[in-house]
């Protein structure tokens, strides 16, 4: 599983009033995972280094961090556990709906093992915020950068991968 998706502008409206903005539910989701954190579980989440994209983006295959940083999902009550749950599921859902509840399932059922952790601000709003899932299997990145379009806004990176059926390995039940 891998899935790396950049949109520029994050939203624009057509001609006809239709607005679209294809990764609010990802940033959304990320953010309100953040939110949910106390001042003391924040700080432990923060890490020192300044990400201005994702870490494990293309022709970065199989070169996860070998250490996990942040705050670990275990230390958190069973509301932000279920928001860590949920955070994932945008990028899941993009998988067809019995390999996504499978993963799901998988994912959930590593939870305890997972770490949450972000860099700059956890509102995702700024250059270079950004906020990653890091479990056994799952992989998940959300870069805010630059904006090449308005100078004065962002856009977003994001990649979701999985450690054990990235590229090379096949899903299946």
């Amino acid at each position: 599983c891998e899935c790396h998706t950049p949109v520029e502008p994050t939203s624009w409206t057509t001609e006809d009033g239709t607005t679209y903005a294809p990764l609010d539910n990802e940033h959304d989701s990320m953010a309100a995972m953040l939110a949910s954190l106390d001042e003391t579980q924040l700080a432990t989440a923060q890490l020192s280094s300044t990400f201005t994209d994702v870490l494990v983006g293309p022709q970065q295959d199989g070169q996860f961090p070998a250490t996990k940083e942040g705050l670990a999902v275990s230390e958190l009550s069973d509301e932000q556990k279920a928001l860590v749950l949920a955070a994932m599921q945008p990028w899941v859902q993009n998988a067809d709906e019995v390999t996504a509840t499978e993963l799901l399932a998988i994912y959930e059922e590593e939870l305890d093992e997972t770490y949450i952790a972000f860099s700059g601000d956890p509102s995702l709003t700024n250059n270079a915020d950004y906020a990653r899932i890091d479990g056994p299997s799952v992989w998940i990145e959300l870069a805010s950068q630059s904006s090449d379009i308005d100078p004065s806004g962002i856009h977003y990176h994001t990649i979701w991968r999985d450690r054990v059926l990235d590229y090379s390995a096949e899903f299946s039940s």
